[in-house]
């Protein structure tokens, strides 16, 4: 009895396997080779493109203005003829650049490996 369930599901399994249907030769018949297919960083890259190339009157700076109401009349409180923005002018002959020099420490005195009377700032 066992000896002949065990032949029934082979020839079952046998019979199943058979009549299936298989192409040995995978082909996907919606393929377009010159779709363009998703890609992950094309949006990144994209970016970065449109960023190397960027002009700089291409930039928008939106300046939004909002309004602070305080609950009550602050001109009430202020010098006649008060002007916040008195004096905000600014003249870039007034900046300052300051650059902090940093010293470089080597560990050993360089002027033994110099020629006589290095200047290293002479043009």
């Amino acid at each position: 009895m066992n000896k002949l369930s065990v032949l029934l599901g082979t020839a079952i399994l046998g019979v199943l396997l058979i009549s299936a249907k298989a192409n040995p030769n995978c082909v996907d018949t919606n393929h377009d080779p010159h779709k363009a297919k998703y890609n992950p960083f094309a949006e990144g890259l994209q970016i970065a493109m449109e960023s190397a190339n960027l002009d700089a009157s291409e930039i928008v700076v939106l300046k939004i203005e909002e309004e602070v109401d305080l609950g009550f009349d602050t001109s009430q409180y202020l010098p006649l003829g008060f002007n916040a923005y008195e004096g905000m002018e600014l003249d870039v002959k007034d900046i300052v650049v300051l650059e902090a020099e940093e010293e470089v420490h080597l560990g050993f005195d360089v002027s033994k490996y110099l020629p006589e009377n290095f200047d290293a700032y002479a043009k």
